[in-house]
């Protein structure tokens, strides 16, 4: 076989195989059928040119040209059916069709009738090729039209088309130019040029490449049809060899009875048909999805762990990391509505190069998730409808196919969008469904943390306000020592008691009092700076190297306000050596500080609560809080870490340590305590040093 009647070969079956298994996908589609009638032209074409090459004499060459001629003339109406009708114009270019199908029609008569070309003879060792006719040119002249007035439709479809659509014409357009790339080749061998026609295999590629922009057009999934096939595949092997196998054997036993050997083969297939298809569905589910499978369950799987996070910028990337690692979209964000601003602000993403995109409430995409409660699809996904245009648009700006509803208590609190997959894959309704588990338990986890960040932001203010007395002190001192000083100097002044000092005198002292004002006002600027600084809320997590001994220091000024420091003592064991560790310090001061004042708070009477500070062995630094009050009882030593419980009654909120674990563990680090009820409890915490 020659390398011509091997591409043709390749071209034959690809086309007849691609062909009758759209075909029966939806046999009533259009698109199907004019596909199948061009890939069976195309067979045509191919079965004529592959016994044409194997010719070896004029007679029998002549006669399977004629074949192969009919199949190349087919090709090019065909091709116009099935564009038109990919590109939804078929109905207004009937008259044209009308006109191309009667001059074909009379291309193929003349073919037939030997008009179209005069002999055929060997040439270049490549087999039997003909010498044009007049009427020959007159077709290739009239081939080349109808292929380039295809190719403008589509080209102008292209450039109207948008979306996902454009992505099919796009498909269909580069299939067009490759394939009759391929074909073309041949006609320089006609006119008795030497150029072998090997480009000829092209073909096959047009008929794959149109193929998957049918099944994309369809919402298929390639391995759908990989799946369907190797069990078609399967099937037809096991009933081919048992009928052989069997046939063999009843040869040898039975003198080659064929009634006995299909019966046998008959009831064979009959009982094991069934179970053989049930194991190929079943291996081909195992191995061409098992990666979705996978998915599904590392989603379910996170579901069930995150709505226990109360940690918003945890739950939020570890959502980003799910869904980058699992579903591999081109881009994900997650937006979340900000109530000062009325904006659904870009909370976290990965693939959004603006990092400060907002949608407000008038927003088209927020309008429908707000009334529909149901998620936005830039195409239909099994029953879902395509967003309309503007939504379309508004999802397009964000690199996005699918918007995510996260509803609470029937408020949208947010929403996310997630991208075109990087496998080309379209979303699927099983796909959606999952989506949709994860979107509902992502907007409690949501609704959840802000609630505890919003409840910490009281307690700390609360706190704050607890902490004004004892602030008020600090900055009565300072104030008093000024008023004191300049009433003194005003009365002196009233009394004349600088009258008769020299001048130079009189300025020294006011001076001193201007001196002694600048610093006890600067005294007072530190101290609200301090008591500003611990109380605005943290925008943003800004981890950065600290010094621990600083930052605890820091922690017991603001907390030694609140603190009855004439009965509680403060203790500070700190190594000679200073120690940092990676952490934000803003997080850091509040872990301190809510842990320095429950110690404080849990002792009744005199005591001393210890901070100590360490550098392990295993790299980290290690500290702990020692308070001498009242410890923990022993049955509730397993809750102290719950959100909202309280052994302090009505005078807790019970967040303290809840929010101080959400913070150790949000900078990296690792909390513990020991507690003995009636002695004490030390809390212990683990952070990484640098």
């Amino acid at each position: 076989m020659t390398l011509l009647a091997f591409t043709a070969l390749v071209n034959f079956i690809t086309s007849i195989l691609l062909g009758v298994f759209v075909f029966f996908q939806n046999p009533k589609g259009p698109q199907n059928r004019y596909y199948l009638f061009g890939n069976l032209s195309i067979g045509l074409y191919s079965f004529g040119y592959l016994f044409w090459q194997l010719s070896t004499d004029t007679a029998s060459a002549y006669f399977w040209f004629k074949i192969l001629t009919v199949g190349i003339i087919l090709i090019n109406i065909s091709f116009l059916y099935f564009a038109f009708s990919f590109l939804g114009i078929l109905e207004e270019k009937k008259r044209i069709l009308r006109l191309c199908f009667l001059l074909n029609l009379i291309f193929i008569v003349l073919n037939l009738s030997s008009f179209l070309y005069v002999r055929l003879e060997p040439r270049f060792n490549l087999g039997y090729w003909p010498t044009p006719s007049i009427f020959f040119n007159f077709y290739l002249i009239f081939w080349f039209w109808q292929l380039f007035y295809g190719y403008y439709w589509l080209l102008n479809g292209l450039k109207k088309s948008s979306g996902p659509k454009r992505e099919r014409v796009k498909y269909f357009t580069l299939a067009v130019v490759i394939g009759f790339l391929g074909g073309a080749t041949n006609w320089p061998m006609w006119y008795s040029i030497n150029f072998p026609p090997y480009l000829n295999i092209l073909i096959s590629v047009y008929v794959a490449i149109v193929t998957y922009a049918i099944f994309r057009h369809q919402l298929m999934d390639i391995e759908v049809i990989i799946k369907k096939s190797l069990v078609f595949a399967g099937m037809f092997a096991f009933a081919l060899g048992v009928f052989v196998a069997v046939t063999l054997l009843v040869s040898q036993l039975f003198a080659g009875n064929t009634i006995i050997s299909l019966a046998i083969s008959s009831l064979i297939i009959v009982i094991g048909i069934r179970p053989l298809e049930a194991w190929l569905v079943n291996s081909t589910d195992k191995f061409l999805f098992q990666k979705k499978y996978e998915y599904k369950q590392i989603i379910r799987s996170f579901i069930d762990s995150v709505i226990t996070e109360l940690n918003l910028d945890e739950i939020i990337s570890s959502t980003l990391k799910l869904l980058d690692s699992t579903l591999h979209p081109y881009a994900a964000g997650v937006f979340i509505l900000n109530k000062v601003e009325d904006k659904y602000q870009l909370y976290n993403s990965f693939g959004l190069e603006d990092k400060n995109t907002a949608l407000t409430s008038e927003s088209k995409l927020i309008s429908f998730l707000k009334k529909s409660h149901a998620p936005a699809v830039i195409r239909q996904i099994d029953g879902i409808s395509g967003a309309s245009p503007d939504i379309q648009a508004e999802l397009t700006k964000l690199k996005a196919v699918i918007a995510l509803p996260l509803m609470l208590h029937e408020d949208l609190i947010g929403f996310i969008a997630l991208g075109k997959k990087r496998s080309d894959e379209e979303y699927t309704k099983d796909d959606l469904e999952i989506l949709l588990d994860l979107s509902r338990t992502e907007s409690i986890a949501v609704g959840n943390a802000q609630l505890l960040a919003e409840a910490a932001q009281a307690e700390r203010r609360a706190a704050i306000g607890t902490m004004a007395a004892g602030i008020n002190h600090e900055i009565g001192n300072p104030l008093n020592t000024i008023n004191t000083k300049i009433q003194l100097f005003l009365v002196s002044v009233q009394r004349g008691l600088y009258r008769d000092k020299p001048k130079e005198e009189v300025v020294a002292e006011c001076e001193n009092i201007l001196n002694e004002t600048i610093i006890q006002t600067n005294r007072i600027a530190d101290i609200t700076r301090r008591l500003s600084n611990f109380a605005k809320p943290s925008k943003e997590f800004k981890p950065e190297a600290i010094t621990v001994a600083k930052e605890i220091k820091e922690a017991i000024f603001m907390a030694s306000h609140e603190i009855e420091l004439d009965r509680i003592k403060i203790n500070m064991e700190f190594p000679s050596e200073e120690i940092k560790i990676q952490a934000d310090r803003h997080e850091i001061q509040q872990i301190f500080f809510n842990l320095i004042r429950n110690g404080a708070q849990a002792i009744e009477g005199n005591g001393v609560v210890t901070i100590r500070v360490l550098s392990s062995n295993n790299g980290k630094a290690h500290i702990e809080i020692e308070d001498t009050g009242k410890g923990i009882p022993q049955d509730k030593i397993h809750r102290i870490f719950e959100p909202f419980f309280t052994t302090k009654g009505t005078q807790g909120t019970g967040l303290g340590l809840s929010i101080v674990r959400q913070l150790v563990w949000r900078n990296k680090g690792e909390i513990s305590f020991r507690s003995q009820e009636g002695l004490g409890t030390t809390f212990i915490l683990e952070f990484s040093k640098v």
